[in-house]
């Protein structure tokens, strides 16, 4: 069963937050799963505030933490508020996570591995809306004089849809690999109980 979790709106300078964070989870559970927007990509709900974010006009930092973590994260917040600066503005229960992605590869090996996870996706996510092409050319063998074509080329785009932590997971098993280079993501939308 996956974890849930709810993204915290915080008003407060980003390694104020991060900082305090990673001291409360030293504390109440060193292995607590948390996400920091700015950091893994996912979109914040405005644009305004993404603006706002570049330009640091208005800090706030917003972090996916673990349900089971967020009701002692508020209250240790609140109780050390008057020293950190640190105000939470809002708390709201993901419902889901999805995100985009499409590819152009030339490389058989990188096609198997963008494949391997295509078909091994965690349980509660959907792959949508898949659309795959591969081509094999045996013309394109060898070293051609202008325009050298491809031996092998797979392409595909679609979109994973499904619960938050599965979603991150496949986000960042792409992007913290060597796939990065050669998968294009969106940024990953959340979804929010209403």
């Amino acid at each position: 069963m996956s974890v849930k979790f709810s993204e915290i709106v915080i008003e407060g300078r980003f390694m104020m937050v991060k900082g305090f964070l990673l001291g409360f989870l030293s504390q109440a559970k060193a292995d607590g799963k948390y996400f920091f927007h700015r950091k893994e990509g996912i979109r914040r709900e405005t644009f305004k505030e993404m603006i706002k974010e570049f330009f640091e006009l208005d800090n706030h930092t917003h972090i996916c933490l673990e349900d089971d973590l967020v009701d002692r994260f508020v209250d240790a917040g609140r109780l050390y508020q008057s020293i950190t600066g640190n105000e939470i503005k809002s708390i709201k229960p993901i419902k889901g996570a999805s995100f985009t992605f499409s590819f152009e590869v030339f490389n058989k090996d990188l096609a198997k591995e963008i494949k391997d996870i295509l078909q091994n996706l965690p349980d509660g996510v959907k792959l949508e809306d898949y659309i795959p092409f591969e081509e094999k050319d045996d013309e394109g063998k060898g070293i051609e004089g202008y325009a050298p074509l491809h031996e092998y080329t797979s392409r595909g785009r679609g979109r994973f849809n499904g619960n938050f932590e599965g979603v991150m997971d496949i986000y960042l098993k792409i992007k913290r690999s060597d796939l990065s280079e050669s998968v294009v993501c969106s940024d990953v939308h959340l979804n929010f109980d209403k």
